[in-house]
């Protein structure tokens, strides 16, 4: 189809960031649909999420390569995941749209809960990680003969002498 390489070269380069820009202009274009004016998105390898507040409730919706592959849907890589969270998104904007629910009925299982557990500290940690976990049920102790010295097996092994260069 294209002849000039260097033309193809140039259109390859800059279709991903084409395709990135698109994306989170349709998200945009959608959360301010719904009428959400806080909200913050992020994408990586693998996964996506977009957190917002809406009437003083904090929500995070979540997608991600492993959770698509559980329902037999291939995604490439979180920027898919975003674009699959960004349809759904505008599809529940043409449902909120028809009058059929309101947006806070459609959210309300997506409440996301304060976070209550602080990160232990290093001490704490390193104790949990390494704490013995002491004798074992059914496990045995093998009693070890104690090691001789090397020059008592000198002793008992003449023929394992070194010989001494002089």
């Amino acid at each position: 189809m294209f002849k000039n390489r260097l033309f193809k070269n140039v259109l390859f380069r800059w279709m991903p960031h084409k395709e990135q820009s698109i994306c989170e202009k349709r998200l945009v274009k959608v959360v301010k649909r719904l009428k959400v004016e806080n909200f913050n998105f992020n994408w990586d390898r693998n996964s996506c999420f977009v957190e917002f507040t809406y009437q003083g409730e904090s929500y995070r919706l979540e997608h991600s390569v492993d959770k698509a592959k559980e329902k037999g849907i291939i995604l490439r890589n979180g920027l898919d995941c975003l674009n699959e969270l960004t349809q759904s998104l505008e599809d529940l904007g043409l449902i909120i749209d028809r009058g059929m629910y309101d947006f806070d009925t459609w959210i309300a299982g997506m409440r996301q809960s304060p976070s209550v557990e602080e990160p232990p500290e290093v001490q704490d940690e390193f104790q949990l990680k390494y704490k013995s976990l002491g004798k074992q049920a059914g496990e045995e102790t093998i009693a070890l003969k104690p090691e001789t010295s090397f020059k008592k097996f000198e002793d008992s092994h003449p023929a394992s002498k070194r010989t001494q260069i002089k």
